[in-house]
């Protein structure tokens, strides 16, 4: 039974393989749908027939598991503990440590604490539940009992580098920092070359509150090994918390390496993220002159940032520049058509519609490009057309709040249709909580004004959008609320946290979402002024 376990298994991890390189686009969507269908279709159709079969239900409950239907895989497994003999010891125990880590991710400590002993129990020298156990008792706070195992594994590999790091936590959290730093300079001793044991101290160095020193200790991981793609994504995830620390260290790299385009780019890819418009042109502008990198999308960001300061002119002749590149690239063909729609004194909305139009060509059902076109006839008060394009993109994918959110809008403030504009803004409450998701917008429109407040706040205290975004979100929401003095503190927090949409702090009156009500505070003009940098091209 054992082999045919690991045929399942195998089979499992094919699967998994390919979908991890099936996210992209809707292609790779779609293959990996069509891998992942036809995998499940034979575990299925083993279990039909054989529904004791503990080797296929286990080899399901990890492709669920790593499919991230955690429920599923819970099923599953806990019937492939039950329906296991004791004798098939190898499988027993593979199938306790993945209901471990099934237990880890739901937060039942308890459950996976008993799951762990009984797998030690089985195989006490396979480092692997070893590993299990110290990293469960370190997130329980026994850090000695994480302190015991994570020597246990060292004893049975000396150069165990993940074994290192989980001591120098357990250092950090009972305060003892130099043995922290100690563990961490001995893994870096050991393999100067891996990028991971960087990373690890860097997350060490977080631990005891030395931020600007662990961004350089990732920017450090980037000039080591093959791969830059863990270090460079640890330096974004960082920069969300320590966004000055970050930068500083990158300011430092750029110092002391003036000709490495990459800190450059990462630099200016941070500030993006965080919408630091002007900060991000200035980078951009570098690479550009210095010639650094000559991709389209470097001009389409430099097209971007500058849309976002108001710099309509530029922001044209940049976005021009990327499609003479790419002259298929949706994105820079859709931001085009906003740039010339606000280019001059007057609406260009013909043309835009036009640069929109020649890109439907290219794909109709692009999701940026319908709403684009929506928002424009809506401006142009042409209602049929911008409801067929929100029908059709709706149609497409019914939990795309924004196409629901401005349907309902135009539903209700313009074809004075209730009852269709209450089931759009209904459809929003199914489709997620997050400040993205826009629910409070739709809790306002259906008279849950209270709920709508504390949707925003609650999403404040725990949001992961960099740079200001959901206090400006928040903003928009208090000001069609009515509490405009509430939605004035939220945009003055945004631009606190840099915010650098001068577009949408002072231009934009798109329906919906817009900043067009808190204008009318008597002290917005003062407000914004304090923070005019966040709008200006700097370093």
């Amino acid at each position: 039974m054992t082999n045919i376990k690991y045929l399942f298994l195998s089979l499992a991890l094919f699967a998994c393989g390919l979908n991890s390189m099936a996210q992209t686009t809707d292609e790779d969507a779609a293959l990996k749908r069509k891998i992942n269908d036809a995998v499940m279709k034979v575990y299925n159709q083993q279990l039909d027939k054989e529904p004791g079969d503990y080797a296929t239900r286990f080899a399901r409950s990890y492709q669920f598991f790593n499919n991230n239907q955690v429920e599923e895989a819970l099923a599953d497994i806990t019937q492939t503990i039950k329906d296991c003999p004791e004798k098939e010891r190898e499988v027993l125990y593979d199938a306790l440590l993945l209901r471990a880590k099934i237990y880890d991710q739901k937060g039942e400590l308890d459950n996976e604490f008993a799951d762990l002993k009984r797998a030690f129990a089985i195989n006490s020298t396979n480092p692997n539940v070893v590993d299990m156990i110290a990293k469960l008792a370190l997130k329980r706070g026994d850090y000695s009992t994480a302190e015991t195992n994570f020597n246990a594994i060292l004893r049975m590999s000396p150069q165990n580098y993940d074994a290192l790091y989980g001591l120098a936590r357990v250092a950090a959290k009972t305060n003892d920092f130099a043995k922290a730093q100690e563990y961490c300079d001995r893994a870096v001793k050991l393999f100067p070359t891996e990028p991971q044991v960087y990373i690890n101290r860097a997350d060490v160095f977080n631990m005891l509150g030395q931020y600007k020193v662990a961004a350089q200790d990732i920017i450090l991981a980037m000039s080591v090994g093959n791969d830059e793609s863990k270090a460079i994504a640890a330096l974004v995830n960082m920069s969300d918390e320590h966004y000055d620390d970050v930068m500083n260290a990158l300011q430092n790299s750029v110092e002391n390496a003036p000709s490495v385009g990459t800190f450059y780019y990462l630099r200016y890819s941070i500030a993006m993220r965080h919408l630091h418009y002007g900060q991000a042109l200035h980078d951009i502008k570098q690479i550009i002159s210095k010639g650094f990198y000559d991709d389209y999308s470097i001009y389409y960001d430099a097209a971007k940032c500058q849309f976002e300061l108001g710099q309509f002119d530029p922001a044209l002749l940049n976005v021009d520049k990327a499609l003479s590149k790419s002259p298929s690239d949706m994105p820079s063909l859709v931001l085009k058509a906003r740039i010339v729609e606000h280019q001059g004194a007057g609406k260009n909305y013909d043309a835009a519609l036009g640069i929109l139009m020649r890109a439907s060509r290219l794909n109709a059902n692009d999701p940026s490009l319908l709403l684009a076109q929506a928002r424009i006839y809506l401006a142009q008060r042409k209602q049929p057309e911008a409801q067929a394009v929100l029908d059709k993109l709706i149609k497409a994918d019914p939990t795309n709040n924004e196409a629901l959110l401005l349907r309902g809008w135009l539903y209700k403030y313009r074809m004075r249709n209730a009852e269709a504009a209450l089931a759009d803004f209904g459809m929003m409450l199914n489709n997620g909580s997050d400040m993205t998701s826009l629910k409070g917008f739709a809790l306002h429109e259906l008279g849950r004004d209270e709920e709508a407040k504390k949707w925003a706040q609650d999403n404040i205290m725990t949001t992961s959008l960099p740079g200001g975004e959901a206090y400006a979100i928040a903003s928009a929401l208090l000001s069609d609320i009515g509490d405009n003095d509430m939605a004035l503190k939220y945009l003055e927090s945004a631009l606190a946290n840099g915010y650098g949409s001068l577009y949408e702090v002072n231009m934009s009156e798109e329906p919906y979402v817009n900043l067009k009500l808190v204008r009318r505070h008597a002290d917005f003009k003062m407000m914004v002024d304090r923070y005019s940098n966040n709008f200006v091209e700097h370093e």
